[in-house]
């Protein structure tokens, strides 16, 4: 009897480490997956070679710590052009958060090999091609973002050898150097609402879709803002605090929150999707609120950020890969619409969206929204005004001063 009764217990023990093992299984099948994705929209972009003839300025750092790494240093020139690239004479950069979350914190060699040139939104003239590359000639005005990831050349340097691909032909009706402000955050949102897009295509609906863009006065923000207004045609809300809500008006938002004063979910009901940059905060509060609405028709957007004050969260593996576990999970159960859809595809470059960005530009659609710039020399100044999170918009170092 005794051994009849070891004998049921080993078989539910087994039966519970079958159902533990798939569910190891299946989580790491889908990490893989993501981080598949992840690694290969940058790395398929392989950085160029030095030429030690030929030297340049760049602000690099050599080490990890605070904006007083970055140093003005003269380095070697990238060598030009293997049959897809492109020589870019650099006028103007931009720096985003990912620039001094990268510097302060220590990364995989892989990921962020040292020494590493900061800034990965350019603009510029081209001047040289590969001898594929057909859609560029000398001279042409040029912006892009530079792969987040396995290399150490940035945006804040003289020349940057980049792939043709994920180049676009820069914005005509504003000055050259305004054009590095949009790369990044507008890649950003238009990825981040792709799949978000497709579903209202799927499913149309007769009213006016609503959209929360919370942090509407920061890069991401200001870019989301005009956006979901004018090129996605939704009421637009968001978060800023009282000093911001004109300037947030004035890019297409008709409902502002002062986040010092209300909490959002305390006023915001029915929302067709939410882009939140701020999710360490508020991600928790939209879930557990009525701010989406329900039956699985509405959309949360993960843009996958952290604090800008430095934080256990920047380097902790497990909160960084849990949003895409949730993405899959929010998926299941909004078939059944038992939930929201969940998102957070991370921003890859791609020189199509550029295009699509410069069109709005000159169409008077969007525009950058700048808060103030740098030269190249200031370039530590400029990561330390960033990371105190008051800017509005884009901050921007001048190469070629």
């Amino acid at each position: 009897k005794g051994f009849s009764k070891a004998v049921a217990a080993m078989g539910v023990l087994g039966s519970v480490f079958k159902v533990l093992l798939l569910h190891v299984v299946v989580v790491l099948g889908v990490l893989g997956y993501e981080l598949y994705f992840l690694v290969t929209a940058h790395s398929k972009y392989p950085g160029a070679a030095e030429d030690p003839a030929l030297k340049m300025k760049a602000a690099q750092f050599t080490e990890v710590g605070d904006a007083s790494v970055i140093k003005l240093r003269e380095i070697p020139r990238p060598v030009c052009c293997s049959d897809t690239q492109l020589l870019v004479k650099v006028v103007s950069a931009a720096i985003n958060p990912v620039d001094f979350k990268q510097r302060r914190n220590p990364n995989p060699e892989q990921m962020v090999p040292l020494p590493k040139v900061t800034g990965y939104d350019f603009a510029g003239t081209v001047e040289q091609t590969g001898t594929n590359v057909r859609s560029f000639r000398d001279g042409d005005a040029v912006y892009g973002m530079l792969p987040l990831m396995g290399q150490r050349w940035g945006a804040v340097q003289e020349y940057i050898v980049v792939d043709h691909s994920i180049v676009a032909h820069a914005p005509k009706s504003i000055p050259l150097r305004e054009a590095a402000a949009l790369p990044l955050v507008g890649l950003t949102v238009v990825q981040a609402f792709e799949p978000v897009v497709q579903d209202w295509r799927r499913n149309p609906i007769d009213k006016q879709r609503k959209v929360l863009i919370q942090a509407g006065a920061g890069g991401v923000g200001s870019f989301g803002i005009q956006y979901a207004a004018y090129i996605l045609n939704a009421s637009v809300a968001t978060t800023a605090s009282s000093k911001k809500s004109e300037i947030v008006k004035d890019l297409g938002a008709s409902v502002v929150v002062n986040y010092r004063e209300q909490k959002f979910e305390d006023v915001l009901v029915d929302y067709d999707a939410v882009l939140d940059v701020v999710t360490q905060e508020y991600e928790e509060r939209t879930l557990a609120s009525q701010v989406l609405k329900p039956g699985g028709k509405a959309h949360y957007i993960n843009v996958l950020s952290t604090d800008w004050k430095q934080n256990d969260r920047e380097t902790n593996i497990v909160f960084g890969l849990a949003p895409f576990l949730k993405k899959w999970v929010y998926a299941v159960l909004a078939l059944s619409g038992r939930s929201v859809h969940y998102h957070c595809n991370p921003v890859a470059p791609s020189g199509e969206g550029l295009r699509h960005i410069a069109d709005w530009v000159d169409a008077g659609v969007v525009k950058p929204v700048i808060d103030r710039s740098f030269e190249m020399s200031e370039t530590d100044k400029a990561h330390e005004y960033l990371e105190t999170g008051r800017a509005t918009g884009k901050v921007l170092i001048d190469v070629s001063k």
